[in-house]
């Protein structure tokens, strides 16, 4: 308990770092000859952030209780509230899934069936009990439609058993630099998948550097057809993928949403418009709605206050 408490008092410290660059690029450890512990290399230099045209505009008002906005060519914070609270993230976890998957490069012509220990955590299931598809549909599936017993399917099959692949989705998480960030399933339906919206931010620069993970996750729909026959629609659960954000001079590069009770409603963007390239992140907002507004009204913010 004593730790835990010390390790929010850490954290607290860092409340409110806009202006903090090279927050998405974690650092680089290095052992020193003979040396008992590693110690920690600042990674290199990052370019310099963008230019603040307002310099009297200190922000916008969101209802998500913690959020931000990072330019990701410098990795400066631009925008950030509530960054220091530990909080459920909910199906972002999937992110970090994916990227475990991708690791193991697994044979992903492999046919893999849905059981019904898959189907033990809830959520949309749009695959059934009995389905049986490759592996590299249930990934866009599991990404797409964010579907709990598609990242169960997958973690079983393809890893060394659960406990084992979160083992490695947490040890994913150190090489990131995501120290406040832990797991402790494939999913996120289990509220201890917890995260800050800054280790949020890092999360999904790094996932959505991947190819693999860019592209389902500017899909809008997915269609898959099972070994039987069955032929199942996938909608993409990131509703501004329809929006203005991805349409004319805007261009969403991916992005996660995620909901428990616990969590509340999540979303992760990355968004460009002409130079400018960031991250935003709501998290814990009332509804679904919220959380898309509130990206929404951090982006418009964000592009509109600097200059790339």
């Amino acid at each position: 308990m004593a730790t835990f408490l010390l390790h929010l008092l850490l954290l607290s410290v860092f409340a409110g770092v806009t202006g903090r660059t090279d927050l998405l690029r974690p650092p680089r450890v290095t052992l020193a000859a003979e040396a008992p512990v590693a110690e920690v290399e600042p990674a290199p230099a990052a370019p310099s952030g963008p230019r603040k045209l307002d310099p009297a505009s200190l922000g916008v008002k969101l209802t998500a209780p913690s959020a931000a906005l990072i330019d990701t060519r410098s990795g400066e914070v631009l925008f950030s509230q509530g960054d220091d609270r530990i909080v459920p993230i909910a199906s972002i976890t999937k992110l970090m899934t994916a990227m475990v998957l991708l690791d193991m490069e697994p044979d992903w012509d492999r046919m893999i069936s849905v059981e019904s220990g898959d189907n033990a955590l809830s959520g949309i299931q749009y695959l059934r009990v009995g389905d049986r598809l490759p592996a590299d549909e249930l990934f866009d599936v599991m990404l797409v439609g964010s579907a709990n017993n598609a990242a169960m399917a997958l973690s079983r099959s393809l890893g060394a058993g659960r406990e084992a692949f979160v083992a490695r989705m947490n040890s994913k998480a150190r090489e990131l630099g995501l120290f406040h960030t832990s797991f402790v399933d494939p999913t996120g339906y289990g509220p201890e998948n917890v995260s800050t919206s800054l280790d949020v931010a890092r999360l999904a620069y790094a996932a959505l550097e991947r190819p693999r993970i860019r592209e389902a996750l500017t899909r809008t729909e997915l269609v898959v057809r099972t070994e039987a026959g069955a032929e199942r629609r996938v909608p993409a659960t990131n509703e501004l993928l329809t929006s203005f954000l991805n349409e004319g001079e805007f261009t969403i590069v991916g992005g996660k949403t995620g909901y428990t009770e616990e969590a509340g409603y999540t979303l992760v963007l990355r968004a460009k418009k002409g130079a400018a390239d960031v991250i935003a992140v709501t998290l814990g907002s009332a509804t679904s709605e919220d959380r898309f507004q509130d990206a929404k009204s951090l982006l418009f913010w964000g592009f509109k206050t600097f200059a790339w």
